[in-house]
């Protein structure tokens, strides 16, 4: 089961990418992310719910811009970690690690190549 979601082009090439959480026993939770703008916090309107009290109501974003996948803070009370370190805008790569609030992601994009086959760099 492949649970990404094709993006429009990422470097001129289509990619699928996700949000892994690892929860241990349970085994990991993959979200998927959507094309355009994905809001996240712990607002029920957001596009993916954190629902923590260290979580901002709209604490950060993943959008599709100039064909790179950007996290964007959107709120600077509450910080937006990426490999450990603050941002307030940075580029996505396969295998960074977000951390929203106690909650870390795992990014996952595979891109597909011009003959269909997939390429996906992080190893688990």
């Amino acid at each position: 089961m492949n649970p990404r979601v094709e993006r429009t082009s990422y470097e001129g090439e289509p990619v699928k990418l996700a949000l892994i959480m690892q929860t241990g026993t349970e085994g990991d939770r993959i979200f998927p992310i959507e094309d355009g703008r994905t809001v996240i916090g712990r607002d029920g309107r957001c596009d993916l719910r954190i629902p923590m009290p260290s979580v901002s109501a709209r604490h950060c974003e993943i959008a599709l811009e100039n064909r790179k996948a950007v996290l964007l803070s959107r709120d600077p009370e509450c910080e937006t970690l990426l490999n450990g370190e603050p941002i307030s805008k940075a580029d996505l790569s396969d295998a960074d690690e977000v951390r929203i609030g106690p909650v870390t992601f795992l990014v996952s994009i595979t891109r597909t190549t011009a003959d269909g086959s997939t390429a996906m760099s992080i190893e688990r």
